[in-house]
């Protein structure tokens, strides 16, 4: 297939799951510099994700450059798809092109980030010193001329179709994950599925645990542990 490259200058790279499209802007930061040594970032969370995606569609946000997503693609069940998003306009350029150097047919990609309610806010890309932030953009409550961009927020509920039962819900979106999850009450309700939320040093998980609860009380979601910086959270009916 014919692979657009993005306007910017990047780098590709590999690891046993596939190819990667590295931006410039982005080669210092962790997660790229592991794909460029050929390294897979959290190995354990996505060996763990894998054995529980069953018959059923994932959620995974946001992106960065796709580093989860050819892994993630290559073991759902056909006719099943991974609904992904990345509001970092470099971010998404990336992704794209990720995904279509892995030929991955079953990746619905959407340049928006996640919240509990419709509108658009400000996400900053750019630290006080100008560099780029890349996986470490966040939502802020004021934009600031030259550090962001205004970008659209949807809900879950409204980037997965109701009719599609999601088996793995995965966010690291840099402290946003409660407005997130706010949002995806239908999406959480439909499949119960693993949720998987990377979590912030200032973060208790156990608040999350209580907030899945009150959420869906018929899933009996519990804390089961931290890994490789993640939170997961199992139902158990």
């Amino acid at each position: 297939m014919t692979v657009t490259p993005p306007d910017f200058p990047h780098s590709t790279a590999m690891n046993a799951y596939g190819f990667y499209c590295i931006p410039g802007t982005f080669r210092k930061r962790e997660v790229s510099q592991m794909l460029l040594k050929g390294e897979v970032n959290e190995p354990r969370t996505l060996s763990l994700i894998q054995q529980f995606v069953g018959n059923g569609d994932i959620v995974s946000g946001g992106a960065f450059v796709g580093d989860f997503l050819p892994a993630m693609s290559r073991v759902l069940k056909r006719g099943a798809y991974l609904h992904s998003f990345e509001p970092n306009p470099t971010g998404f350029a990336a992704t794209t092109m990720t995904v279509a150097l892995n030929d991955l047919k079953n990746v619905k990609l959407s340049p928006v980030a996640v919240g509990d309610k419709e509108g658009v806010l400000p996400l900053l890309i750019a630290d006080e010193a100008g560099k780029q932030m890349g996986g470490t953009s966040m939502i802020v409550k004021e934009a600031q001329e030259g550090r962001t961009v205004d970008v659209n927020i949807v809900r879950i509920d409204d980037l997965v179709p109701d009719s599609r039962k999601v088996s793995v819900l995965q966010l690291d979106i840099e402290g946003y994950e409660l407005p997130a999850l706010d949002g995806a009450v239908q999406t959480i309700s439909n499949g119960h599925p693993l949720i998987v939320l990377e979590t912030l040093a200032a973060q208790d998980p156990r608040e999350v645990e209580t907030k899945l609860r009150e959420m869906c009380p018929a899933a009996e979601y519990t804390f089961m542990g931290m890994m490789e910086r993640n939170a997961f959270y199992k139902p158990f009916k």
